[in-house]
């Protein structure tokens, strides 16, 4: 059996209205006025950075002190300096990146 052509006009295209420009929201860091969401994650990315990162290296010295240098196998002491270091190089970056930009006027 053959189908029936539908009778219904072919749909128009709809034309989308834009909305209006939003403003940011605001959101709340501790302590400071209110600024933009992506600031306070920002904040919030540092923050945890640092909290992670000396509850890592109280750990890792932990282990160092209490291990005998001559267990450590030499391509293994060489590998953890050389993933030190690089960390401590981007961490350098950041600190420079943020150091050479300008203040924001108060």
């Amino acid at each position: 059996m053959a189908r029936k052509k539908s009778r219904r006009p072919p749909k128009k295209p709809t034309v989308k209205k834009r909305s209006a420009k939003k403003k940011p929201r605001l959101t709340r860091v501790s302590g400071v006025r209110a600024v933009p969401r992506k600031l306070a994650d920002t904040d919030g990315q540092i923050q945890r950075l640092w909290h992670n990162i000396s509850e890592q290296c109280i750990s890792i010295t932990s282990s160092i002190d209490t291990t005998p240098s001559e267990m450590i196998p030499h391509e293994m002491r060489e590998r953890w300096l050389r993933e030190l270091r690089k960390t401590g190089v981007a961490l350098a970056l950041l600190v420079e990146r943020l150091a050479g930009r300008p203040t924001a006027e108060a």
